[in-house]
C-alpha cells in the first residue's frame, strides 16, 4: 500500500508511506531491510502500543505505517523488491536454530489455550474501545 507520491514531491525530505504492515514486528522487519539497503525508515508502531492498540487494534486503525523520505521512495521500493527475491531463496528448513528451547516447547504445547487467551485479550481491547465510543456518542446525544 503506497501513499500518493505527489504529496511529497515538493519536499523530498517529507515522509511518505512505503508500506502498511499488519503488526509492529512486520513493520520493524521491513524497516530493518530498508536500513540495511541504505534507506532511512521510520516506524510508528510504538505510538499505537502506547495506547494498547497492538495486534488487532493496530489493524483496526489501518495497520502500522513504514515511512521513508519522499526523495528515497523509489530506492526504497527497489530495496524491498530485491529483498523479496533474496528472502524467497532461503531454505528455512535447512537453517540450524540450535537446541530446542524448553520454555518455547512448553508455550507451544499449550496450543489452543495460548491462542484463545490471545483472542480473548484482543476481544477485550476491541470491546473497551467500543464502550468508550458508545459513551462518547451517548454524551454527544445528551448535548443536542
Amino acid at each position: 500500500m503506497m501513499q500518493d507520491e505527489s504529496l511529497g514531491a515538493a519536499d523530498p525530505a517529507a515522509l511518505v508511506t512505503v508500506h502498511v504492515a499488519t503488526s509492529d514486528f512486520e513493520a520493524q522487519t521491513i524497516a530493518a531491510v530498508l536500513r540495511d539497503g541504505g534507506v532511512d525508515a521510520a516506524v510508528f508502531g510504538a505510538a499505537l502500543g502506547a495506547f494498547g492498540l497492538t495486534g488487532s487494534g493496530s489493524r483496526l486503525l489501518g495497520g502500522v505505517p513504514v515511512q521513508v523520505r519522499a526523495g528515497d521512495l523509489e530506492r526504497a521500493k527497489g530495496v524491498l523488491r530485491a529483498n523479496k527475491y533474496l528472502a524467497d531463496s532461503v531454505d528455512w528448513d535447512s537453517v540450524d536454530v540450535g537446541e530446542e528451547d524448553e520454555v518455547a516447547r512448553k508455550l507451544g504445547s499449550r496450543g489452543v489455550f495460548t491462542t484463545s487467551g490471545r483472542w480473548l485479550a484482543e476481544a477485550g481491547r476491541v470491546l473497551a474501545i467500543a464502550a468508550v465510543v458508545l459513551v462518547v456518542l451517548a454524551l454527544l446525544g445528551q448535548c443536542m
